[in-house]
């Protein structure tokens, strides 16, 4: 069934007196070849004159939404192919050259389609009885569209097409007939056709205008051809256009279509209305151009459609991550993408990503400094040891940066090319529109803003935006799941529980989100030392033009009280985890700290509001503290203070010589010796049991004893009596 036009509401509610009257007057039509007209109405009746609207009230009271169906395809095929072998011998015998009949291809064969001989025979002889005049072609247009007002719009111009190609068709194929045909020659001669070669000029006119009326329908069938195919007319506005337009072009084609039929005897010579045949090409060529626009558009929206739809099935469905980046961003004819590699500053093949993890940063190129920054800690985080985390290895991740601009202007293209300097990791290089940026935009949320979704080898996102996880934990969030970010926020819940028990007040330094230092110990000459250069710190001016806010709290300084009860309240968490039968993730920052809490000088801890960003040993984090002056402009070229200050601990630490860890509990339960492994990431060795306290060497003693390679040591168990 044929779709209405949105105008279908306001002319489908005609009053219902003006569809009676219509009605019995387009009846009255069919009935005679030759309508009686007053000659009032010849004044009046001139559509050349008359607005769409105009038309469309007219042409719209005929139409009935049933939609008699008949194999409209079949149909305009055959009658496509009769219009073009007559219209090529037609122009043979006006211009002497043209397209040779052999080489016209048809588009169905003739026996697989059966036609309505008699309603096109009907037609044909209406149209051809038509007298010359704009009004009388108008009562016949209008008297055949109330014949066809069942038939869907395409439907109504195809059947008189064909009436019309019925009659042409058979007229020029008598000028091909055979010398000993004498039946053809005696119809030839019949229909006069040897009178055409007297009259090329007619004849040529009257073939541009059958042309036209071919092209003219043949927009029409594919304009209702794709408004059948299920697209919302919301996503192709031009089909929307064309559908609302269809009724009008078909009244012109069928109008136009009888002034052919009714000039007949033009191109034989017997008339020269030239100026009728004219100002109906003027007309249909205007509404082809129309309809030539539309489709157009329409064609392009629905290639868009289509293309979008393939896109987002792949990005849906993936199966590998190079395929999805090319869905993201390259158009149908890049058959080979490269990207810039950053690191090597030379192109590369797109097959650099096949089978890895990508971090795929996405922004515009404003503000975005920051970002970089923090990618090239998550860069260099991913070049170094521990290799392989949570099952994942880091050399499996790459980085790739997606800029999206809207306009690859010089000034633009000058900021590209001075931030992709800045970038080892690889850039997209690719200055036309993206081709997935409606899937940017809606699937992976892109709004402006820079983002970083994690792509696993077989193209699934994992991560729709790990931007925030990686500003909080930096490379401590890899492999970058949302689980990882989960599993960190509530890997300090513990600590921050007990230490709100022994001091509420500190609730509000953590809502602050300031950068806090904890730290505690029994050395109060490290204790001093440590807060003055946490206060010079805090005063630098490099701090303030990185808009960092620190505080620090030296525990138990205020209350002494605070601190064995925080250390019990600790030391009981652990003992009651250590029981049980799975392990739970947050005992090995339990462990660390309850090691830390034994070593001299002291322990401090760094975090940006609750999230805690490293725990360290006293005197390496003194260290760095007081060296500050050495590595404060990290501050600004990292991707934090918290991102500087971790990394120059990290140096400072392994300068200092490997000592035991020790662990002491109190109060723990002496049937439940559980085997314990130091936390330190560098060693994990089984601790040694000493009357319920647990020691590692990390492979070695302080008297240089002789330790197994596989780490284990001798376990010596004393009980209080």
């Amino acid at each position: 069934m044929a779709k209405r036009p949105s105008s279908e509401t306001r002319t489908h509610n005609l009053h219902q007196n003006l569809r009676d009257t219509k009605r019995a007057s387009t009846m009255a039509l069919a009935t005679s070849l030759i309508p009686a007209t007053p000659l009032l109405q010849t004044n009046t009746l001139n559509p050349l004159g008359w607005t769409d609207d105009q038309i469309l009230e007219k042409v719209y009271i005929t139409h009935v939404h049933t939609a008699e169906r008949y194999d409209v395809e079949s149909l305009f095929n055959v009658t496509s192919n009769v219009i073009k072998r007559a219209t090529a011998v037609a122009d043979s015998v006006a211009v002497k050259t043209g397209t040779p009949v052999g080489l016209i291809e048809d588009k169905v064969a003739l026996s697989t389609f059966d036609p309505p001989f008699l309603k096109l025979k009907h037609i044909a002889s209406q149209m051809m009885n038509t007298p010359h005049g704009e009004h009388h072609a108008h009562e016949t247009a209008m008297s055949i569209l109330d014949q066809l007002r069942s038939y869907s719009w395409d439907g109504k111009a195809i059947l008189v097409l064909a009436a019309l190609a019925l009659e042409y068709g058979n007229f020029w194929h008598l000028v091909q007939v055979p010398t000993g045909d004498h039946l053809g020659r005696s119809l030839a001669q019949m229909n006069r056709v040897h009178i055409v070669e007297r009259n090329r000029q007619a004849v040529a006119d009257y073939n541009i205008l059958v042309k036209n009326l071919l092209i003219a329908v043949e927009c029409i069938t594919e304009l209702e051809r794709l408004s059948t195919k299920g697209y919302d007319l919301k996503d192709v506005p031009a089909l929307a256009e064309a559908m609302q337009e269809i009724p009008v072009a078909v009244y012109w084609a069928i109008i136009t279509t009888v002034v052919c039929a009714n000039h007949f005897d033009f191109f034989l010579g017997e008339s020269d209305d030239r100026y009728e045949i004219a100002n109906f090409d003027d007309k249909l060529s205007a509404v082809i151009s129309k309809l030539k626009a539309n489709l157009t558009r329409s064609r392009k929206k629905i290639g868009d459609l289509e293309d979008y739809w393939r896109r987002k099935k792949l990005l849906q469905t993936p199966t590998e991550i190079v395929e999805v980046i090319k869905v993201l961003i390259y158009h149908n004819d890049v058959h080979d993408p490269h990207v810039y590699d950053g690191l090597t500053r030379q192109m590369v093949s797109i097959e650099v990503f096949r089978k890895k993890h990508v971090l795929l940063f996405i922004s515009g190129l404003d503000s975005i400094r920051d970002e970089i920054r923090l990618l090239q800690s998550i860069y260099e985080g991913l070049q170094e040891d521990p290799k392989e985390v949570k099952g994942y290895r880091k050399e499996d991740f790459r980085i790739l940066w997606l800029p999206v601009v809207e306009d690859w202007n010089l000034l633009h293209r000058a900021e590209y090319d001075s931030l992709k300097l800045e970038m080892p990791w690889y850039v997209v290089e690719y200055f036309f529109p993206l081709a997935g940026i409606r899937l940017i935009r809606e699937d992976l949320n892109y709004k402006n803003k820079p983002i970083i979704p994690v792509l696993n080898p077989q193209g699934r996102v994992v991560n729709y935006n790990a931007m925030h996880m990686i500003f909080v934990w930096g490379i401590d969030a890899f492999p970058f799941r949302p689980s990882d970010d989960d599993v960190l926020t509530q890997k300090w819940n513990w600590f921050w529980a007990e230490m709100k028990k022994v001091n509420p007040r500190l609730q509000d330094i953590i809502k602050a989100d300031s950068f806090i230092f904890i730290y505690g110990g029994n050395d109060k000459k490290w204790m001093q030392e440590f807060t003055l250069a946490v206060e010079k710190i805090k005063r630098h001016e490099i701090i303030k033009r990185a808009d960092a806010v620190i505080e620090h709290y030296p525990f138990g300084k205020e209350d002494p009280r605070i601190v064995p009860r925080f250390w019990v309240g600790i030391e009981s968490l652990f003992a009651n985890m250590i029981q049980k039968t799975h392990k739970d993730p947050t005992i090995d920052e339990i462990k660390s700290l309850l090691i830390l809490k034994q070593k001299q000088p002291g322990w401090v801890l760094l975090s940006k509001g609750s999230n805690v960003k490293l725990l360290g040993k006293g005197e390496a984090m003194l260290a760095t503290a007081g060296d500050f002056e050495i590595w404060k402009e990290k501050v600004l070229e990292k991707a934090g203070f918290d991102v500087a200050f971790k990394e120059y601990y990290e140096q400072k630490r392994r300068g200092y010589p490997q000592e035991c860890s020790h662990m002491q509990l109190a109060n723990y339960p002496a049937d439940i010796l559980h085997p314990i492994n130091c936390p330190d990431t560098g060693c994990g060795r089984s601790m040694e049991i000493a009357s319920v306290s647990y020691k590692c060497c990390h492979g070695h003693t302080h008297n240089q004893a002789e330790v197994p390679e596989s780490g284990d040591v001798m376990i010596e168990k004393k009980y209080a009596s």
